[in-house]
């Protein structure tokens, strides 16, 4: 059942790194705009959901589990600001090919922190890793930006392998449906971070009337982007953390074919960078996928 769930992921977040470049690129003043719109938005959707906890069955988790939750939420933002910033120099499809990063860093994290043991065939798989992302990264089109795009997504995938430990922990101790949203209020609450500081504030407050002429839109990332957590979590509480990342690797090959197909179709989503060297980038895509089965 895990794998269904982990299947529905790839489109899911194909769909949101397409939306998302075409915000950063048309509509975002500054990059972290998207990080206090996903917040907002999220904070509405989940409004409704502490009413549901008698019926839901959840618990009063321990400080140590309450405390990874809310740190797993906080390391999702930290990544998604990464992210964002990286959308600004880079196309949505290389971007999202980076996540592949991840599958990599886990078991390596798991060997520092959980004293867990590599072998032979997953160092192949790391190395097959790092040589697509870094091809990857020569066949952006942005030559001057290319590589402080692969850099942000490098500290961003970091952040989504702790995030994939600290997880597997919290879905070990507490119903799958209160982690879940333990974490997206740690989320939550990370996301207005930037309204803590002047300048951001004035900036939101400059961009108001954009931002809510496109309100529906920001909503609609967000559902979908919440249908991916919701997704990829229940996926990582029902099988194992590593083959989850093995299946969310076909991710970018989602976003290229998706940002190609609206290309062609002259919607004012995607980008014309995506169409470039598309047989190319779906091969190192198959490569990085190849890389993880290893690494799994």
């Amino acid at each position: 059942m895990w794998l269904f769930y982990a299947l529905l992921t790839p489109f899911f977040f194909g769909i949101v790194h397409v939306l998302d470049e075409h915000c950063v690129d048309e509509i975002f003043e500054k990059p972290w705009i998207g990080v206090v719109t996903g917040a907002i938005a999220s904070m509405v959707v989940f409004l409704g959901l502490p009413y549901l906890a008698p019926v839901l069955n959840w618990v009063v988790p321990t400080p140590k589990i309450l405390i990874f939750a809310l740190l797993s939420g906080v390391l999702i933002q930290g990544s998604v600001f990464l992210y964002f910033n990286a959308l600004r120099y880079s196309e949505a499809g290389i971007v999202a090919a980076y996540w592949n990063m991840v599958p990599a860093f886990v078991p390596i994290i798991s060997f520092f922190v959980l004293g867990e043991i590599l072998n032979g065939i997953q160092y192949i798989g790391i190395i097959i890793l790092i040589i697509a992302s870094a091809s990857l990264c020569l066949l952006d089109a942005n030559i001057r930006t290319r590589w402080i795009a692969f850099f942000l997504m490098f500290i961003s995938a970091i952040l989504q392998s702790i995030t994939f430990l600290l997880e597997d922990v919290v879905f070990e101790s507490i119903p799958y449906s209160e982690g879940f949203y333990i974490i997206t209020f740690g989320l939550i609450l990370s996301g207005f971070i930037p309204l803590l500081f002047r300048e951001p504030r004035n900036t939101i407050r400059k961009n108001t009337l954009t931002l809510s002429s496109i309100a529906k839109l920001i909503l609609f990332i967000e559902i979908i982007n919440l249908a991916a957590l919701v997704t990829t979590q229940k996926a990582v509480d029902l099988g194992i953390p590593s083959l989850v990342a093995a299946v969310e690797s076909t991710i970018p090959a989602y976003t290229f074919i998706i940002g190609f197909i609206l290309f062609t179709l002259g919607s004012k989503y995607g980008n014309s960078n995506s169409i470039q060297r598309i047989t190319s980038k779906l091969l190192l895509v198959c490569l990085m996928v190849t890389g993880v089965i290893l690494v799994s």
